[in-house]
């Protein structure tokens, strides 16, 4: 099973103005699509094809770094497009807000 680039949940222009369009087309359909295809290929034909992502970078350091690298740059992709949301935002509480406003 291949990895394949995820669709996005929302549009490019939905995080403007904190992230303008552009610069959320370029981070998806050139940069996660990009490692999407290099950790393919860098697994194809391996005892690491067809495992999850979580699963191959869990024993990250055994890893060339082919897929070290677009095995991270998929993944740390994947969770950007979740994390970030635009109905999202608000202030922080509990133990990070405390810790935020002490410093």
């Amino acid at each position: 099973m291949a990895f394949e680039l995820p669709s996005l949940t929302y549009e490019y222009t939905a995080l403007e103005p904190h992230i303008d369009a552009r610069t959320m087309e370029i981070h998806h359909s050139k940069h996660h699509a990009g490692y999407t295809s290099k950790l393919n290929a860098a697994i194809a034909g391996t005892e690491l094809e067809g495992k999850s992502i979580e699963d191959i970078l869990s024993i990250i350091s055994a890893q060339s770094a082919g897929v070290r690298n677009n095995g991270g740059g998929f993944y740390n992709h994947c969770l950007f497009w979740e994390i970030m949301s635009p109905n999202g935002g608000g202030k922080p509480s509990g133990e990070l807000a405390a810790m935020i406003d002490s410093a």
